[in-house]
């Protein structure tokens, strides 16, 4: 594909809009990220998702999971003017150059009204690297500027029996997906009409139909 210069995700909307109708400044193809790239369907909105790595992907359904996200907006860009003064305060030389734009990789809306930022990095080895420091410092300060909290998350650190079980469930979010008893209880879980313990085992959808039948709930038959 060829490449899309800032002037051309300028021109394209890139950054902007919420929910459905939000456009990342950066697509998965226009990034060279090993293979690792993913792209996932947002189960409350129908939009896709660009996310650049395995971490980013299971961080984002943890955070969409949460009942105070009402919005995640991936590859989010910074305002470039803010992001080369701050550079050049510190000392730091500006990631990539002056003319282009950072982004962070998710800017979470909740429903407070208020906003969170995450970088998502593998894991804390990411810090023994003083350029990535750099960076990092960066795009804190950025969101400091802004009174926006910023968090420096990992995915060594994920509970991945609880991302596997959000991903399993929230494939039946939509009604049209229910034609079992089985995805009806993943579609009611998903909507947290029942709760169940997520993070300790991966489900098992035959014992918990059993437990419900056996405590006198019948909506499955």
């Amino acid at each position: 594909m060829p490449m899309i210069t800032e002037e051309g995700r300028l021109r394209r909307g890139r950054g902007t809009g919420e929910g459905k109708d939000y456009k990342p400044w950066l697509e998965n193809r226009e990034v060279n990220s090993m293979g690792t790239a993913s792209e996932v369907i947002d189960y409350k909105t129908g939009r896709q998702v660009h996310l650049l790595s395995q971490g980013e992907v299971y961080w984002y359904y943890l955070l969409r999971w949460r009942d105070d996200v009402t919005d995640i907006r991936e590859q989010f860009p910074l305002e470039l003017e803010m992001t080369v003064e701050i550079s050049r305060k510190l000392g730091f030389r500006h990631p990539y150059n002056e003319k282009t734009r950072m982004t962070t990789d998710m800017l979470i809306t909740k429903t407070d009204g208020t906003y969170e930022a995450y970088s998502v990095k593998t894991d804390k080895s990411v810090l023994d690297n003083a350029r990535n420091i750099e960076k990092l410092y960066i795009e804190k300060l950025y969101w400091d500027s802004l009174q926006i909290p910023f968090h420096i998350v990992y995915k060594s650190d994920v509970n991945w029996t609880l991302v596997k079980n959000i991903m399993d469930v929230t494939a039946c979010y939509d009604d049209g997906c229910v034609y079992d008893a089985y995805s009806a209880l993943r579609h009611k879980i998903a909507h947290k009409e029942i709760i169940v313990d997520m993070e300790s085992r991966l489900l098992d959808y035959k014992a918990i139909i059993e437990n419900m039948r056996n405590g006198g709930i019948r909506w499955l038959n």
